[in-house]
């Protein structure tokens, strides 16, 4: 697979300062529904950007997660500006990368025409999320030391890049 090269720094992956949360309402699909349970402000003593969060409702149950981080640190470079989870009974059915899909209008009101999304390497669900919306890997990198995926035990992290536009 060849890799692309990406700058963090670059505008389309921090396009404009974060001014405010939009309302959203619910997003959905066909059977598949994102409910924001939350807008988390920036922590900047942390490191933390302005996020969104959404839990995945299927047959009326939680089916999993899925957040959109405004902004670009050094941390989510590795860590994604998108993350995503789904509970292992509703894995199989292209959910995360529906979801993903579901968040596009938010994404772009929000000035993006890139995202960062990152997966453990072992993590060939995930690669397979990333390769359906037809984002490209940049590299597998190294995680380092002070990155709390390092903390929690992964070394290495696939990052990809989603064209959104």
């Amino acid at each position: 697979m060849k890799c692309i090269e990406i700058h963090p720094t670059d505008d389309h992956f921090h396009p404009a300062p974060f001014v405010e949360f939009f309302e959203t309402g619910e997003l959905q699909d066909e059977d598949l529904t994102l409910v924001c349970v939350q807008k988390q402000p920036a922590r900047p003593d942390i490191g933390y950007v302005p996020a969104y969060l959404y839990e995945l409702r299927a047959e009326g149950k939680r089916a999993g997660e899925i957040s959109l981080r405004i902004g670009m640190t050094d941390s989510l470079y590795y860590g994604g500006q998108i993350g995503y989870a789904v509970e292992p009974e509703f894995r199989r059915r292209g959910y995360a990368g529906r979801a993903c899909k579901l968040l596009l209008p938010l994404i772009r009101r929000h000035g993006y025409q890139k995202i960062l999304i990152t997966n453990d390497h072992a993590n060939t669900a995930s690669r397979r999320v990333c390769e359906k919306l037809g984002a490209r890997l940049v590299r597998v990198a190294e995680l380092p030391q002070w990155h709390d995926l390092y903390k929690e035990g992964q070394r290495h992290e696939c990052i990809w890049v989603w064209n959104v536009v």
